[in-house]
C-alpha cells in the first residue's frame, strides 16, 4: 500500500492571504508600481527588480533591468505562455533588450520556455548538460511524470473546490487554481520544446550587469532536481531563491517519498552567506515571486540547520528512525515550529507529515550504504544480482540499512513502470526484511493481484490483516477478490 506525497497548495486561501500580508509589509517599505498590461500586471520590488505577474495563478516571473539589457529567471512550462511573458514584460518596461535568461532549477516545466528567449545567453548549472543532453528517455519519462502531477493536482483542487461555497473568495480561488494545473497539463501534452542552457557553470558565476553584479551560487543536490541555484545582486542586498529552497507552504526543499540524495551541509552554508554574512541580503524572493523579509527568510535557515544538527547528533549516537522522530517531533524539539508562518497558515495536518518526512530523509543522508540506492543503480536489469549482493553484504556483517519506505518505493515505480516480476521479488525481498510489518504484505499482495495469482494475492493480503486488522485497504482488496473468485 503506497500513498501520493501530499500536494502543493499553491493557491490555498491560506497562503493566498499571506502572499498580501507579505506584499503589505513590503509596500511599506518599497512601494511598488503596479502596472495593468492586458491582464499582466508588473510590480516594482525595486528600481532594478520587478516581478510581472501573469492572469493565471502561480505566473511570475522575475526581472531584473540593468545597462546591459533584462534578465529573466526561468521560463515556464511552454514556449507560448513564456512568449507571452516576454512580451507583456517588454510592454510593461518599455524595452525588449533581453540579454540573460536564468535556469534556475532542471525541472522541465520550470525552463520549457527557452525558445521563445532565443537570442539572449540561457545560463544553468552543468548538471542540466548531464541530465538533459541526448537523454530523450529522461525529458519524455519527466514528461510524463509532470503531466501526471499537474493531472492530480488538477483532481485534487476539484474534490476541494466542492467543500467551498460557490461563487465565495476561496472558491473562485481554487477554480483559478484547478484551471491553471489543467492548462499546464494540457500544454505539456501538445508539445514540449527543450533548449537547453548555452553556459554552464559549476559552483559560482558572476555576470557583469553594467550597473549591477548579479552571482549565481550552486545549492547543491537536491534529490531530483540537482541544478538549483540562488542569485544574488549585491547592489539591491536582494537574493532570487528558488521555489525548491524555500517555499511559503514548506519547511525545507520539498522531499519526494522516495530516497533522495540532498547536500543539506551545502543548503545550510549557501543560506548562512546570504542570510547571516557579512554581505547577508535584506530581501528575499522566493520562487514564484514571494517577497520576504531576510528575517521571515531566516527561519527556514534555523529550521533546515536545527533539525540536520539534531538528527546527526541522534544518528551518531545509535538512535533509531523511530526514536528520532519522537525526539524531534513538534511536541518536543522541534515546538518552535509550531510559530512559524508556514504553521500558522497551513495548519497541523499539512506540516506535520513534511516535518516527520524531512527527518526521514535527513537520517537516510547519515547511513553509508542503502539497500534501496543499491537496488535504483542495478536497476530492473541487475535486480537479482543486487538483492543477491544486499543479502551477502549483510551476512557478512556489513552496514547495509534497509529502509522499509524506500525499498515499497521503488517496488510500486517497477509495478508502475509494468515490470511486474520485478515488482513482486522487491516486495518479497521487504517481506523477509520486514516480517512484522502489514503494509509489505499489502503491498506485496496488490503486486501479485495485478500479475493475476489470485492464491498469493489472497494469502499476502490475509497476512496483511492479521498483522493489523484495521488495514481497510486489505479487506476490501480480499472482498474484491472472493468476488472474483
Amino acid at each position: 500500500m503506497i500513498s501520493k506525497c501530499w500536494p502543493c497548495p499553491d493557491n490555498k486561501v491560506a497562503i493566498s492571504t499571506v502572499c498580501s500580508l507579505v506584499c503589505a509589509v513590503f509596500c511599506l517599505i518599497c512601494p511598488p508600481q503596479v502596472t495593468n498590461a492586458q491582464g499582466f500586471q508588473v510590480e516594482h520590488a525595486s528600481d532594478r527588480i520587478s516581478i510581472m505577474a501573469g492572469t493565471e495563478a502561480a505566473e511570475r516571473q522575475v526581472v531584473i533591468q540593468s545597462e546591459k539589457g533584462l534578465v529573466v529567471f526561468d521560463t515556464f512550462w511552454s514556449e507560448s505562455v513564456a512568449k507571452a511573458f516576454k512580451n507583456e514584460t517588454a510592454k510593461a518596461l518599455g524595452r525588449d533588450d533581453f540579454v540573460y535568461t536564468i535556469n534556475m532549477t532542471d525541472r522541465l516545466d520550470m525552463f520549457g520556455g527557452n525558445a521563445a528567449y532565443e537570442g539572449t545567453t540561457i545560463i544553468g548549472h552543468e548538471y542540466f548538460l548531464e541530465k538533459y543532453k541526448h537523454r530523450e528517455d529522461e525529458v519524455e519519462a519527466e514528461i510524463a511524470r509532470l503531466i501526471e502531477m499537474w493531472r492530480w493536482k488538477e483532481d485534487v483542487s476539484r474534490e476541494r473546490l466542492e467543500t467551498f461555497e460557490e461563487g465565495s473568495e476561496e472558491a473562485i480561488d481554487e477554480e483559478r487554481w484547478m484551471n491553471t494545473c489543467w492548462r499546464r497539463a494540457e500544454e505539456l501534452e501538445k508539445g514540449f520544446s527543450l533548449v537547453l542552457p548555452a553556459v554552464y557553470f559549476s559552483d559560482r558565476l558572476t555576470l557583469d550587469l553594467g550597473d549591477a553584479t548579479l552571482e549565481l551560487i550552486w545549492v547543491g543536490r537536491a534529490g531530483h532536481y540537482n541544478a538549483v541555484s540562488v542569485a544574488v545582486v549585491p547592489e539591491e542586498r536582494t537574493a532570487i531563491i528558488p521555489t525548491f529552497l524555500m517555499h511559503p507552504s514548506h519547511l525545507a526543499p520539498h522531499p519526494h517519498s522516495d530516497y533522495a540524495e540532498l547536500d543539506v551541509p551545502r543548503w545550510i552554508a549557501v543560506l548562512e552567506e546570504l542570510l547571516e554574512g557579512e554581505k547577508a541580503v535584506d530581501t528575499v524572493i522566493c520562487g514564484i515571486g514571494n517577497v520576504w523579509s531576510r528575517e521571515r527568510a531566516h527561519t527556514r535557515l534555523e529550521y533546515i540547520r536545527a533539525l540536520w544538527n539534531s538528527v546527526s547528533e541522534a544518528e551518531a549516537a545509535g538512535k533509531t528512525l523511530g526514536e528520532i522522530q519522537d525526539q524531534c517531533s513538534l511536541e518536543n524539539e522541534f515546538a518552535f515550529v509550531k510559530d512559524m508562518d508556514v504553521y500558522k497558515d497551513s495548519g497541523d495536518d499539512w506540516v506535520r507529515p513534511q516535518h516527520l518526512t524531512h527527518v526521514r530523509i535527513f537520517f537516510l543522508q547519515l547511513k553509508d550504504e542503502l539497500a534501496s540506492e543499491m537496488i535504483l543503480k542495478g536497476g530492473v536489469e541487475s535486480l537479482e544480482a543486487s538483492l543477491e549482493r544486499i543479502r551477502d553484504s549483510r551476512d557478512a556483517g556489513e552496514d547495509v540499512y534497509i529502509e522499509e519506505a524506500s525499498i515499497n518505493g521503488i517496488g510500486y515505480a517497477f509495478m508502475n513502470d509494468g515490470h511486474l516480476a520485478e515488482a513482486i521479488e522487491v516486495f518479497k525481498f521487504n517481506v523477509e526484511a520486514f516480517p512484522s510489518s502489514f503494509n509489505v504484505y499489502d503491498s506485496l499482495g496488490e503486486a501479485y493481484m495485478n500479475s493475476g495469482n489470485r492464491e498469493q494475492a489472497v494469502y499476502n493480503y490475509e497476512r496483511s490483516l492479521d498483522l493489523n486488522a484495521e488495514n481497510d485497504n486489505a479487506r476490501e482488496m480480499l472482498e474484491k477478490l472472493q468476488a472474483n473468485g
